[in-house]
């Protein structure tokens, strides 16, 4: 089982070096846009981009244009797997693995979220092609999370998707306007899978207080006007470095005012 997320996880990470190895000597961005056929310019939907599969339903040619696709693909994503399990099998679940296989996912995930939260900035814009990578890379990573695990894992992208659905629901039943886009939605459900349900609890309570301290602020600046648009999406992102960073001190300062304040 672990052999095989392993697996999958090369596969991921193989996909995302054939981006950079063709757009990097281009100077074109790995974001955007979204990825596309060469030849007939079209874009390449989700299900055809999946590491080795697509490639082989597809036998190797673009479904628009029937364009060959190079096998370079196919080959990258399978290296970078194989050399992902014999990593595996060659330390095994030692400390020192884990500790490399860790250390490389909370950077990836830094990443992405850093990525996501000045694109939304800059644009107020969450796209799909940044989010998705991010709760499949969740997903896969868990694993390596003590009492984690890929099932848990959905259960925080369930989680952390319906806070922010039910936040958009209300701000939209309430105030008549979006308060919550749905590329908020996407992204909270993403990090659910690498926060869990409790981090992705507390994630969803610091951004929802960030945000109202930081608008309430530049409205009262008058840096922002009340009907100007304010994305909510960096201070998902500055929410989840904290959880990521000092969750487990937050855990323990809720759990000793809660027995030690409260009750006595």
């Amino acid at each position: 089982m672990a052999a095989s997320i392993v697996f999958v996880f090369g596969l991921l990470i193989g996909s995302f070096l054939n981006v950079c190895i063709y757009r990097i000597p281009k100077n074109i961005s790995i974001v955007f846009p979204n990825s596309h056929c060469p030849k007939c310019k079209k874009e390449i939907k989700w299900y055809d981009n999946i590491p080795v599969l697509s490639y082989l339903l597809l036998l190797g040619k673009c479904r628009n244009c029937k364009t060959k696709i190079s096998p370079r693909y196919l080959i990258v994503e399978l290296i970078t797997a194989i050399l992902f399990v014999s990593g595996f099998y060659r330390f095994g679940l030692s400390r020192e693995f884990i500790s490399i296989l860790v250390f490389i996912s909370v950077i990836t995930i830094f990443s992405f979220l850093i990525v996501i939260a000045l694109i939304d900035l800059k644009t107020q814009y969450i796209y799909d092609v940044t989010v998705i990578p991010l709760a499949i890379f969740g997903i896969c990573v868990s694993v390596l999370i003590p009492g984690r695990g890929p099932l848990l894992a959905l259960a925080g992208y369930l989680a952390g998707g319906a806070v922010f659905l039910l936040i958009a629901i209300f701000s939209l039943a309430v105030y008549k306007q979006e308060g919550m886009g749905m590329g908020d939605v996407k992204l909270a459900a993403a990090t659910g899978t690498f926060l869990g349900l409790q981090g992705v609890l507390i994630m969803s309570l610091l951004s929802v207080i960030l945000g109202s301290i930081i608008s309430s602020y530049l409205l009262l600046s008058g840096r922002k006007h009340r009907m100007d648009p304010i994305p909510f999406g960096p201070f998902i992102v500055l929410g989840t470095f904290i959880v990521m960073l000092a969750g487990d001190k937050i855990i323990l300062a809720g759990y000793y005012f809660q027995n030690f304040i409260i009750k006595n």
